[in-house]
């Protein structure tokens, strides 16, 4: 399959996740977000997000897995990641300005680490668990800090994960090539990028590739 973009060590590959993954290989890190079960945004897989994510927990082969979901996501979704990705810890990554879904105080997400613990190294001798983010990333941080979390912006992706949170992923648990099967915007590719590491995305919506593109771009001129 010809890459939908590829440069800079970042890949990005527009289709469906379930056709790609099994002609990449084994990858040493994936990290991801994967369509929510209560996700409100009509993203493409959203009226069957448990089905879609077995299907593609089927097809993964890496060294460790970490799976990024809302404060108030359903975890037994992750119920069909393969055993031989034992869970070894959550990450609590904070808003230090909570917004509100409904009556829920959205103060943040968690992030579920499977598979091998990564290597001691300078920043990541002991495996950390928590991540504040002070502010949100580009539009959402102009908005009122008191509006309702979901709803969508124009130009933007309907429910992006805050770049901060990303990065500390990144430095704390990457190792080798990093792949997002559900890559939306980009912020993993972003922020791995950021981080040194190569990265591979797959997309399935071309609309959201073409955001990631532009946000690798806009990251490289700011490099110079």
């Amino acid at each position: 399959m010809m890459p939908y973009y590829d440069q800079d060590g970042v890949t990005i590959y527009h289709g469906d996740c379930r056709e790609v993954l099994p002609s990449l290989g084994i990858t040493e890190t994936i990290i991801t977000d994967p369509v929510w079960p209560n996700a409100k945004a009509k993203l493409a897989g959203s009226d069957r997000p448990y089905a879609l994510f077995a299907e593609v927990a089927r097809l993964i082969d890496c060294d460790r897995l970490i799976i990024q979901l809302g404060c108030d996501s359903d975890p037994r979704i992750l119920s069909t990641v393969p055993d031989d990705l034992p869970f070894f810890r959550a990450c609590w990554l904070k808003y230090t300005c909570p917004t509100r879904k409904g009556r829920v105080l959205y103060s943040g997400d968690i992030a579920y680490a499977f598979g091998k613990p990564p290597k001691s190294a300078p920043g990541r001798r002991v495996i950390a668990g928590e991540c504040s983010s002070a502010r949100g990333d580009s539009i959402r941080a102009r908005l009122r800090p008191h509006r309702e979390f979901g709803r969508p912006v124009n130009g933007e992706h309907p429910c992006p994960r805050r770049l901060e949170h990303v990065q500390w992923l990144i430095a704390k648990f990457a190792e080798g090539t990093v792949l997002d099967p559900f890559c939306g915007s980009g912020t993993t590719l972003v922020a791995a990028k950021a981080g040194g590491f190569k990265a591979v995305g797959i997309e399935i919506e071309e609309k959201f590739c073409e955001m990631a593109v532009k946000r690798l771009a806009q990251r490289s001129l700011q490099f110079v």
